[in-house]
């Protein structure tokens, strides 16, 4: 065997269709039992099969019958029932080699099935012109369409009565087009949808959706429409479609004004980011360069990882589809520099996840049984792609599956002799195992002058040689070497093998392990203590690395970076070990989430002696305000992030609308030191839209009918318009109470916000109409000073909260739970400034609102109101002043 050899596994996927269902396509997808051999698929019946293999075995023929020679040829080593993986054999020259797998990867892709449920009204309305969209869809997207009313795993022959369905078969990415195309159909034939479409080039989706595309599912929520988006990565297994709407956002909602709203908003969005429409918005593109052999495993393996990372830091990343000739780089594209930035980390940090095995023989020819061991060695290995010539051979693949092709090393060649040469004695074999790590770890891995380098020598006798290469600007690369001489007994092989072993597990116990959260920047000096002292303490007892970084915007930094639609806080601290103290970091977490907690509970000071005192103010948000704050903002939450920088505090936002629980109103604190919280309270109250207030007969059951967001006459004649047409928001109080004596109020409240004073007028005016309408007596209606601040409170030291009695959770109680909430001593909020990397922590929701002050003078004509609240010249309470009264026991007073 002295040819060049390449083996590569690809994944086999299928399908298995027991009946027929009561419609069926006919795209020629399906097969027949009876051309698959018993040892692939070992079933009796009349079964059809949907397979990824037909595509393979006619390139293969093809390249067979055109090898240019007879020492060109392919084998394909069809999936077993005991190995569903895919061999392939390239041998021959190097041009062959090349041609033959960029033309055997593009013939690749995968087979999936996918069902959308029908009730029995959805059946019963289907109609000629239905079934007709759908043989079209299955035509256009080479797919195969059934409705049945069998529950279907197209795994095996199992089938049970379930409701209608639609399955949607074929290539996964023709499937994703496919789904989307008959979801829209079905919304629009079957449930009576209005369907509306956004084009937008696919590279500004992660950008406008921001993390985890909240913004979608939060104005799908919102306006009660569906949003379907295309593939984010729609051309990796190069399966060609007539036509897609890879570019377009599909909208369907059963009522018009909605639909329109959800177009706004969404617009709005694009506009935000779109350089083509704003002239401040910009573009940021990076390359990166991977090697060809990674780059074939990610688009393989990894598409699941790079999407994360794209939902993760709201950028676009375009990856070459498989098999493409010539290219080997990855785009990146966001709209800040730092996002860009921590994409291509992440995308360096991906590729350090293989390691490649490199084996140098003496020169001579190999054993013919030699090409069958190197088949039994990577055919059960789905990521590894092994290429071998005259000089030696190369493996790469996914780490643990090269840690476990050594160990089948090790094993195997005590009992073969094809490694070993008893001729000329004076050459040699090496073998080399190469990993990546990330450019800024390599002092980290070393050590001081290389001691932990050294360290790992001494435990291995000096036997392997470790090196450091350059391998581009993000990774360096960190390879383990051994030589011996030819002509060794195979149990000295077999040694070989086994410290090569041990010195990558010896190196994978140094590489860093990390952990990325959020503390509020308030808290920092706090924590880290007077000259480092406390976080020193920490750092020393775990053994780890811990840096608290600030997320202040200088005009040196970008201002592109931001916060669409849905608040969210960036990373800004990050705790970071050796692998092998992987454990504590929890424990690290652990401890400054107690330091956050003595903190909010003003423990930290008495315990450490330090003389931070940190206040608490309660801020009353509308949840019209909130809207309304977002659109003044241009759907841009950063405001939020400048606010807390500009005056030392901790603001705890909502996320979104889901924070209201369904109600009108969230309390919010705002926590710091000194008068800050108040200063920030009266900043954020200042840019609050102007608010009136109606005043209604008390109804309970009638107001609760007609102020809902589920009342759809409600949303069609008021909130929708009011909202698209006037730029105003409602909200409204159920059960408003006195906020002097808490005593329940006679009456419902309706309130109007809104920028636009001329706006509001027209919606007093039609709001009043509709009330009259629905029979409700006006009571009153006024402009309203709202005054959304809760007095200040100047929090002094308690000892409840101490380290014996910590409120969080231990992680030697319970490791991967994120730990509990902490109360305030006089103020319970919602939501802990600090976010567990395992689980988001949870409360009960608690209702402890207070009603609106209204101006004590009530003019008899509606005025333009001021946002500066009552007391904004009081002063604030002294550290001696008594406790606000405690609002845990407060009963609600804003109803839904």
């Amino acid at each position: 065997m002295d040819s060049n050899l390449v083996i590569l596994s690809l994944e086999y996927s299928y399908l298995l269709n027991p009946l027929a269902g009561l419609f069926e396509s006919d795209s020629g997808l399906w097969q027949s039992l009876a051309t698959y051999l018993p040892t692939l698929i070992h079933l009796a019946g009349h079964f059809r099969v949907l397979d990824n293999m037909k595509p393979l075995r006619e390139t293969v023929r093809k390249l067979n019958h055109n090898g240019m020679g007879e020492e060109n040829h392919v084998k394909l080593v069809e999936p077993q029932l005991n190995n569903q993986l895919i061999t392939i054999l390239i041998n021959g020259l190097e041009t062959f080699i090349n041609i033959s797998r960029i033309e055997l990867l593009r013939a690749y892709h995968r087979v999936d099935a996918k069902k959308i449920v029908l009730s029995e009204a959805d059946f019963a309305n289907i109609g000629p012109e239905f079934v007709l969209r759908l043989e079209a869809i299955a035509s256009r997207c080479q797919v195969e369409l059934m409705v049945t009313d069998k529950n279907i795993d197209f795994k095996s022959t199992q089938m049970a009565p379930g409701p209608f369905g639609l399955y949607i078969a074929g290539p996964t990415e023709n499937l994703s087009v496919a789904e989307t195309e008959c979801r829209i159909l079905v919304d629009a034939l079957l449930h009576g949808c209005k369907v509306h479409q956004i084009n937008i080039p696919l590279s500004l989706l992660p950008g406008i959706g921001g993390v985890n595309l909240a913004n979608f599912a939060e104005i799908a929520r919102q306006l009660n429409v569906n949003i379907y988006l295309p593939s984010l990565m729609p051309h990796s297994f190069n399966c060609e479609l007539v036509e897609t709407s890879e570019s377009s956002i599909w909208i369907t909602a059963k009522k018009v004004p909605e639909l329109l709203l959800a177009k706004r908003i969404l617009e709005d969005l694009v506009a935000t980011v779109d350089c083509r429409i704003n002239l401040a918005a910009n573009l940021y593109l990076h390359e990166i360069e991977i090697a060809k052999d990674k780059l074939d495993i990610i688009t393989l393996y990894a598409q699941r990882d790079v999407l994360n990372i794209m939902f993760l830091h709201g950028t676009f990343i375009q990856i070459p589809s498989l098999g493409e000739a010539k290219n080997n780089k990855i785009i990146v594209q966001g709209h800040s520099t730092e996002a860009v930035s921590k994409t291509v980390q992440d995308i360096s940090n991906l590729s350090c996840n293989y390691y490649s095995l490199d084996i140098k023989f003496p020169e001579g020819s190999r054993s013919p049984d030699f090409e069958y061991y190197l088949i039994n060695l990577i055919n059960v290995r789905k990521t590894c792609i092994l290429t071998y010539n005259c000089n030696g051979m190369s493996i790469v693949g996914v780490k643990d599956e090269v840690r476990l092709l050594l160990k089948d090393l090790i094993s195997g060649l005590q009992n073969t002799s094809l490694f070993t040469d008893p001729g000329d004695g004076s050459s040699q074999f090496r073998f080399s195992v190469s990993m990546e790590l990330r450019n800024e770890h390599r002092e980290f891995l070393s050590g001081k002058k290389n001691g932990k380098i050294i360290k790992i020598l001494n435990q291995l006798n000096h036997m392997p040689q470790i090196r450091f290469r350059h391998l581009n600007e993000y990774n360096f690369l960190i390879s383990s070497t051994i030589s011996v001489s030819a002509g060794v007994k195979n149990k000295q092989m077999s040694s070989v093998f086994d410290i090569l072993l041990k010195s990558v597990s010896l190196i994978e116990m140094e590489l860093p392990a990390e952990m990325q959260f959020n503390i509020p920047e308030v808290f920092h000096k706090s924590i880290i203590g007077n000259g480092g002292s406390i976080i020193q303490l920490i750092m020393k007892k775990y053994n780890v690395f811990i840096k608290f970084s600030s997320l202040k915007r200088t005009p040196e930094k970008t201002t592109d970076d931001r916060i669409l639609y849905s608040f969210r806080r960036d990373n800004n601290v990050l705790i970071k070990c050796p692998m092998k103290n992987l454990k504590n970091i929890l424990f690290v977490k652990y401890e400054i989430d107690q330091l956050v907690a003595q903190c909010c509970l003003n423990t930290l000071a008495q315990l450490r002696g330090m003389a931070t005192i940190y206040n608490s103010v309660g801020f009353r948000l509308l949840k019209s305000h909130y809207l309304m704050l977002i659109r003044k903002q241009g759907q841009d939450l950063r405001f939020v992030n400048d606010l807390e920088t500009d005056f030392s505090t901790y603001i705890d936002f909502p996320t979104s609308l889901e924070t209201f629980k369904g109600e009108s109103s969230h309390l919010l604190a705002i926590k710091g030191n000194d008068n800050r919280p108040h200063s920030c309270a009266l900043k954020l109250a200042s840019m609050l839209p102007e608010t009136w207030e109606f005043q209604v007969t008390f109804c309970p059951g009638k107001f609760d009918g007609t102020f809902s967001e589920s009342n759809e006459d409600f949303r069609e004649k008021v909130v929708i318009p009011f909202r698209l047409l006037l730029d105003v928001e409602l909200a409204w109080n159920r059960n408003p109470v006195d906020s002097e004596t808490q005593e329940p109020l006679p009456y419902h409240q309706v309130f109007l916000s809104s920028y636009n004073e001329a706006n509001a007028q027209k919606a007093i005016q039609d709001l009043t109409i509709y009330l009259r309408e629905q029979r409700f007596l006006i009571l009153d209606k006024q402009a309203m000073h709202f005054d959304p601040i809760v007095p200040a409170l100047m929090l002094p030291p308690t000892p409840l909260a101490s380290p014996l009695r910590s409120p969080v959770r231990s992680p030697t109680r319970s490791p991967t739970r994120s730990p509990e909430r902490y109360s305030d001593m006089s103020m319970d909020y919602t939501r802990s400034p600090t976010r567990s990397p395992t689980r988001s922590p949870t409360r009960q929701p608690m209702s402890n609102s207070g009603s609106p002050k209204r101006s004590p003078n009530r003019p008899q004509a509606l005025r333009t109101i001021t946002n500066q609240p009552v007391n904004s010249m009081k002063k604030i309470p002294s550290l001696v002043a008594p406790l606000a009264p405690n609002f845990h026991n407060v009963p609600s007073q804003w109803g839904p």
